[in-house]
């Protein structure tokens, strides 16, 4: 994994998949008796909606499951860990399952180390001048004591479509916001790359397509995240010098 100039408080992977899914399947104690988890992972507290919304963590990673999305996200660094569990999940136990399409996700927080270096890479993301008089205003409101009542970025989405993988239309999505783990100087980035499986098809994809593209691009979208991210931290080091 890259090496980022500014280390992330909160790193974590996650993989969404959109399709038809039956949540109740995925109940931790079903999970560990075909071994996809541990048995002492499946002693943990499960909610469950009316059959249709399943919700629970490992020490390892998360699941939240309904009718149309499934999501597995890391705890702490165990991103290899959501790889495998859908490589295994869905490639041997559940390969017929119909999905669409699927994302990859790597998202952070990082503490740009004040309240105005956050606000540089704000203004740097999205310059305060192309508003106009409205922009001056919230420029001026930088000089305010009372930091909740500055203005400026609130959230940005960069978005880049030309991408493809074999026949597979692919997008990346970037989000940059102030993190609200950190909120005097925290800045949140989320970037997501985005694989459409349907080819112009009518009908769902088999899960076991998605498998393949997982296991081919993993490693590549997680370093594209981190690129990102480590290009958003380098406005930062502007501030300080």
């Amino acid at each position: 994994m890259r090496n980022m100039r500014i280390k992330p408080q909160i790193d974590r992977a996650r993989i969404i998949l959109l399709g038809d899914f039956n949540p109740a399947i995925f109940r931790p104690e079903y999970l560990a008796q075909r071994g996809m988890i541990g048995e002492t992972e499946s002693d943990v507290p499960v909610k469950l909606h009316n059959q249709q919304e399943l919700v629970f963590e490992t020490v390892r990673f998360g699941i939240h499951v309904s009718l149309e999305r499934f999501e597995i996200f890391s705890i702490a660094n165990h991103f290899d860990h959501v790889r495998d569990f859908v490589v295994s999940c869905f490639g041997e136990f559940l390969p017929h399952t119909p999905a669409h399409s699927m994302g990859i996700s790597r998202f952070a927080h990082f503490d740009a180390g004040s309240f105005e270096a956050r606000d540089h890479v704000g203004s740097r993301l999205a310059p305060k001048n192309a508003w106009g008089e409205w922009g001056e205003k919230i420029e001026n409101s930088r000089k305010l004591e009372d930091k909740r009542k500055r203005g400026g970025m609130t959230s940005i989405t960069m978005d880049r479509r030309d991408l493809m993988f074999e026949e597979h239309n692919v997008h990346v999505r970037a989000r940059v916001e102030p993190s609200i783990k950190m909120v005097e100087s925290g800045i949140f980035v989320d970037v997501i790359s985005h694989f459409d499986l349907l080819h112009g098809q009518v009908q769902n994809a088999s899960s076991s397509a998605i498998v393949r593209v997982l296991k081919a691009n993993w490693e590549t979208s997680l370093e594209r995240a981190a690129s990102i991210f480590d290009q958003i931290m380098k406005l930062t080091e502007e501030y300080k010098k």
